[in-house]
């Protein structure tokens, strides 16, 4: 097949999970042109054969310096030309704001059927609001089908965004030879609460200081700047512990503010934003995860293959892939106290370490790529062959 991929190409969410998916596919064979306004955050650093990156044209002009352009309708544009210059047979459209609306355009400009894959907040939260409910659940509901990433998602769109039809419940994957344990990896980190402007400005985490990771966007549903606040009671108990932050975003001034009020410059480093998370979470001993609102996180998937034991909340789709007791450890709510018990537990209990951590890369074989990929594979020729 020929496809046409709608996506955010930012570094983590709805866009890393297109542009892997869109890998998988050109590796099966299929053709893969991906529609957007820059080439995809996890292509940088490597090409694959199939895969094509269409960018969408901007221009400035007087009228839009106020609003901005309309970038839906460039990208509803550009959707329709490479569908003709390039023979597609259907459009699959990453986060359904406003994806699925391009789609939905293009669709009724030269007939191209669109797939619409919902991945979060465009359900439980953009996706609610009165500025682009009618449009969602229109451009959602007119599809030619839709998929979610997790059961979560699936029922909150039925029952609060008022979706009728049939969401085929496609859970996000990991590719499980490329995410995996490595030995011998030492993360290098700020010093204090300044960046790294030169290697005397950083140093090697000592062998006996434990490391927890995070890893967002920084959004608020993450609460980075709560986590922060709960390594005061961690470190409190236990000066080794230190906080490893990767990512980037809204919150960011935030997390560092606190970091500084709280005094736990030396225990919190940020990392910003990095492509080699594979050998930060090999360095790591526990991954941490204590959001309000998910999806399906990849951040999970991709720390229980690399054989890290994670701590998480009981936040929308998480309990479909972290069992809990079972594939690591799970909240029963979201108090920082409770969140800051089941770190010290952990912290203090290698052999529950090293349970959780063969656990949960047992766990994520349910969420190999090899067996996710081929789902989407059905639902694409099930739409080609009406």
């Amino acid at each position: 097949m020929r496809i046409g991929v709608n996506l955010y190409p930012s570094f983590g969410g709805s866009g890393h999970v297109a542009t892997r998916l869109g890998q998988h596919l050109a590796n099966k064979g299929h053709i893969i042109h991906f529609i957007t306004y820059q080439r995809p955050f996890s292509l940088m650093w490597q090409q694959t054969e199939g895969v094509h990156v269409d960018l969408v044209d901007s221009f400035d002009y007087p009228l839009f310096d106020t609003i901005g352009p309309p970038y839906t309708m460039a990208l509803t544009s550009k959707i329709v030309k490479v569908a003709k210059d390039a023979g597609l047979d259907l459009i699959h459209a990453h986060y359904a704001i406003p994806h699925a609306m391009a789609a939905y355009m293009a669709r009724e400009i030269n007939g191209i059927p669109y797939v619409v894959t919902l991945h979060g907040s465009d359900v439980h939260t953009l996706g609610q609001d009165p500025a682009y409910k009618p449009v969602v659940q229109h451009t959602v509901e007119n599809a030619d089908a839709v998929t979610a990433v997790s059961q979560f998602l699936a029922d909150k769109a039925h029952k609060e965004l008022g979706i009728k039809r049939d969401i085929h419940v496609i859970p996000n994957f990991i590719d499980t030879t490329q995410f995996s344990k490595v030995s011998g990896i030492r993360l290098l980190v700020e010093r204090g609460c300044v960046s790294v402007r030169s290697e005397k400005d950083a140093f090697e985490i000592e062998p006996e200081d434990r490391i927890l990771l995070h890893a967002s966007n920084f959004r608020k549903v993450k609460r980075v700047v709560e986590l922060v606040e709960i390594m005061r009671t961690v470190v409190d108990h236990n000066p080794n512990a230190r906080l490893v932050i990767a990512g980037d975003g809204p919150t960011r001034i935030d997390v560092e503010r606190r970091i500084e009020d709280l005094k736990l410059c030396d225990n919190v480093h940020l990392l910003g934003v990095k492509s080699n998370m594979q050998e930060i979470m090999c360095s790591s001993d526990i991954f941490l995860l204590n959001s309000t609102l998910e999806g399906m996180p990849l951040t999970l998937l991709e720390a229980m293959a690399c054989s890290l034991p994670v701590i998480t909340t009981p936040a929308g789709g998480i309990p479909e892939l972290v069992r809990a007791d079972k594939d690591g450890i799970v909240t029963k709510g979201f108090e920082k106290e409770e969140f800051a018990q089941a770190i010290l537990h952990l912290l203090e209990n290698e052999g529950e370490r090293k349970r959780l951590a063969k656990a949960g890369r047992q766990r994520v074989n349910v969420f190999d790529a090899n067996k996710i990929v081929p789902m989407y594979e059905n639902v694409f020729n099930e739409v080609v062959k009406r």
